[in-house]
């Protein structure tokens, strides 16, 4: 194999970009660790509370054809596919994620097995084909991605017309942060936007209906939520993991609680449009 290299401007090459995440975040002890306090198959936010109720805005019909970006180890895919009898395709540039994802999907009922896929990819770098895919969709992985805005023009020409797009992110609010914000944000290589910048760049690349929702306030709910049934469960937990990766959790749950998201640091975003069928653009809180 070709030994890997930046490419232009100092942007990390698909392997550069693959080896960070499997040695950083997303190893696979870590990403067992995630699915313990966000449920199983899932590690984005509120696990299938946040995922059924987003998904059900999608009016998704048997047969149609949804992409998910970042689909993780399978939760969204599985769950649409069983409920919506919709077709998944599921990328992820994480081996892995998909490498669970995998042996989830060769334990589902045939009606999911059969209509989920997963494929190990670089969104950003992959071609797609032309209006082809009904929903593009993407739980908390976008947030990695530097070189979002020419990503988003290649989904706006691989969805159909009227073709929806759905994505949870996270952003960062519209102000200065402190430097333990911006460590984290950091040491994590997330690149996080403003809510109004990702408004104006899918206006830009050719979205309408673009509505940009602060979901902040779910967030904090739901993380809650989860940091009381991790706590109940630390016995378990630490007998299957360490005291360490304990902590390491629990603690990241805090500062996020405590610090980032209630000092309006870190935001949650749920960003929708269209391909077509122009009407207006927003940004609200809910």
């Amino acid at each position: 194999m070709p030994e890997a290299h930046s490419g232009q401007n100092g942007e990390k090459s698909e392997e550069e970009k693959q080896k960070w995440l499997e040695q950083n975040q997303y190893t696979r002890n870590g990403i067992l660790r995630y699915e313990a306090i966000f449920g199983r198959t899932f590690v984005s936010v509120g696990g299938e509370v946040t995922t059924t109720e987003f998904v059900a805005k999608l009016d998704l019909k048997p047969g149609m054809k949804v992409l998910d970006i970042g689909c993780g180890i399978g939760g969204s895919a599985f769950l649409m596919a069983r409920k919506y009898g919709v077709d998944v395709h599921g990328l992820d540039l994480c081996t892995n994620m998909v490498g669970i994802a995998q042996d989830y999907r060769m334990e589902m009922e045939p009606d999911v097995k059969h209509r989920v896929n997963f494929y190990v990819e670089d969104a950003t770098v992959m071609e797609y084909p032309k209006d082809f895919f009904d929903v593009v969709y993407s739980r908390d992985a976008i947030m990695h991605i530097p070189g979002k805005e020419a990503l988003y023009r290649k989904l706006v020409h691989t969805l159909k017309p009227r073709g929806k797009l759905m994505v949870s992110s996270y952003c960062r609010g519209d102000k200065e942060h402190p430097q333990m914000f911006i460590d984290y944000v950091k040491q994590r290589n997330y690149q996080l936007w403003t809510l109004k910048e990702y408004r104006d760049m899918l206006n830009k690349v050719g979205f309408n209906n673009v509505a940009v929702i602060d979901k902040t306030p779910m967030m904090m709910d739901m993380m809650k939520a989860e940091l009381d049934k991790f706590e109940k469960i630390k016995d378990t937990f630490v007998n299957e993991f360490t005291p360490e990766d304990f902590e390491d959790i629990h603690q990241g749950w805090r500062d996020k609680i405590d610090f980032y998201c209630k000092d309006g640091d870190q935001v949650w975003g749920l960003i929708t449009a269209t391909k077509g069928a122009k009407d207006s653009s927003t940004i609200s809180t809910q």
